[in-house]
């Protein structure tokens, strides 16, 4: 009796590691983080060796590393933004379920949100990026006649922070498809550059702040006297603004 008890204590102690076996999560995902701002959603690109995990958001404005670990299906994923010079530690952590992540954003010290993350199959996005091509070609000629949007004149900017809002303004001027103008707030005047491709705005300014070169990348649509579906990379934090035409 004895002997066929430590027998079966044996096979299970083996049999532990896999048991334990770490999820598999590595591949593509679609991140929507919950933050102070609201949701931001962020192609996420996973590698996974054991336990261990790398990888990389990837944007529109730029690319980001990250670290992380698996236990179980337990998900622990790790990166820092930088804000004007200053880190900002950001973990997600979080369970997997097949092809779902879910749980908690914590933002360093400033609190905490939730995320979640599908899996981006590589048939969904193969027939996407065939939807795509196709909606392209069909729409080419409605684009090319597309009229561009009036962004010229003088605008009240709010930038949504971690810290509360940021009020600012900016005056554009525009010259077919070209913008440029200035970008003022209580740290001071910036120029922006930028284009306009119907009524999407694509906007950069390099901002002089005490701790160095600030680049800050904005996005946004126009509708009439209003900019919104403002999105604003601040040195890798994403940010939302909206800005509000000041008639003259």
């Amino acid at each position: 009796m004895k002997r066929a008890l430590f027998t079966m204590l044996a096979i299970l102690t083996l049999a532990a590691p896999a048991f334990a076996q770490a999820t598999n999560v590595a591949g593509d995902w679609d991140v929507t983080i919950v933050s102070p701002q609201g949701p931001n959603t962020t192609r996420l690109t996973l590698k996974q060796d054991a336990d261990k995990l790398d990888g990389m958001f990837k944007s529109p404005m730029g690319e980001l590393p990250v670290k992380g670990s698996v236990t179980g299906s337990d998900v622990k994923i790790t990166f820092t933004i930088d804000i004007q010079g200053q880190g900002l530690d950001i973990a997600l952590n979080g369970k997997a379920n097949g092809a779902t992540i879910t749980g908690t954003a914590v933002f360093g010290t400033f609190g905490e949100g939730e995320f979640t993350a599908k899996k981006v199959e590589a048939t969904t996005a193969a027939a996407g990026s065939t939807a795509t091509a196709a909606a392209a070609t069909t729409t080419a000629p409605a684009a090319a006649t597309a009229t561009v949007g009036n962004a010229a004149g003088k605008w009240d900017v709010m930038l949504k922070t971690p810290q509360g809002d940021f009020p600012a303004t900016a005056n554009f001027t525009v010259d077919g498809d070209k913008v440029t103008g200035t970008f003022g707030s209580q740290m001071g005047e910036a120029p922006i550059t930028g284009t306009i491709a119907g009524k999407s705005l694509k906007l950069k300014m390099n901002a002089q702040t005490p701790q160095g070169d600030m680049t800050v990348d904005m996005t946004g649509d126009l509708d009439g006297d209003n900019i919104v579906n403002g999105k604003a990379d601040v040195m890798g934090m994403q940010l939302d603004w909206t800005a509000k035409r000041i008639k003259q």
